[in-house]
């Protein structure tokens, strides 16, 4: 028997045929009527889907849970969700797990989220985390238009990276843009952009100081800015600017260095940033400001 050790190339990212790259498009809409929040129009395609489990019911509001059928976005993949509460109607929606974006080819992933808050409606965008894999590349995007008498409360945890096998973000893109309009007028715009040496830019004191996980929350609702103090309450703020850390324990005894927390209150809005070394605390943290803001409560689906 004879064995010929032929030379071979440095082996390459398997790119993914352009007829396998998934595109899922998703509407819901949700009416008011006598007195509960029904479904209205319903539109899926790919691999969106939208449930409306029983035992999300409480009271008033109906929740919808979002679900991708192909397990997370990779490549190439593009993923548009329309969401609209009418007038009077209770929304709260949120996923059925963590939204999941592989490595990447070398194509961008794409994400569109369009909410509609109407007179009188409550829209609550609560979805579970979404993990970035070393590697991938995303661009998302959430627009939101608010009636003047409407409430928009929206709820984002990312974690950068799968850190509990160690991994970190530090190739690829994540791309992220907000805009916010109440009657039609931009009262929030907000954007992140990692590209290039994100290892080295997340390691920076003034970005993320080498931590893997954050949220945003921002409430816009006329009485917004009357919960400020119970927010920062929930996040062992004191009633004002500070540079302490907050004292939000973790899981397993873990106290304060874990987390970072800050909010602010203007023109309507309470926008609530939080910092974490993964993404344990930041549930933590995300959970007690919920419920100090007396507006939502946590989604069923994520005590599961």
């Amino acid at each position: 028997m004879y064995a010929t050790e032929l030379p071979c190339e440095p082996a390459r990212p398997a790119s993914i045929p352009v007829e396998r790259r998934g595109h899922g498009r998703l509407s819901v809409e949700a009416l008011a009527q006598a007195g509960r929040t029904v479904r209205g129009r319903i539109e899926e395609a790919g691999f969106a889907r939208a449930r409306f489990p029983l035992s999300g019911r409480r009271g008033h509001a109906l929740e919808a849970v979002l679900i991708n059928t192909g397990g997370g976005l990779a490549g190439g993949d593009t993923s548009h969700t329309s969401i609209r509460a009418a007038s009077g109607a209770h929304l709260v929606v949120t996923t059925q797990a963590a939204e999941k974006i592989y490595r990447s080819d070398g194509s961008l992933s794409r994400i569109s989220v369009d909410l509609s808050a109407g007179e009188g409606a409550s829209l609550d965008w609560m979805p579970q985390a979404t993990i970035v894999f070393d590697g991938a590349r995303v661009e998302r995007s959430i627009a939101a238009e608010v009636a003047p008498g409407g409430r928009l409360l929206l709820v984002e945890p990312v974690v950068l990276g799968r850190t509990a096998r160690g991994e970190r973000f530090s190739t690829g893109r994540l791309h992220d843009s907000w805009r916010v309009r109440r009657d039609g007028r931009l009262i929030y715009a907000d954007g992140l952009v990692l590209d290039g040496d994100i290892a080295a830019t997340l390691d920076c004191r003034a970005a993320a100081g080498g931590w893997a996980a954050f949220a945003t929350l921002l409430l816009v609702a006329p009485d917004a800015e009357g919960r400020l103090a119970a927010v920062r309450a929930a996040l062992g703020l004191p009633d004002g600017a500070s540079d302490e850390p907050p004292d939000v324990p973790g899981p397993a005894g873990r106290g304060p260095e874990t987390l970072e927390a800050g909010a602010s209150a203007w023109d309507g809005m309470l926008s609530v940033r939080l910092l974490a070394r993964d993404g344990a605390p930041l549930e933590t943290a995300i959970r007690r400001a919920i419920a100090a803001l007396g507006v939502a409560e946590v989604p069923r689906i994520w005590h599961s």
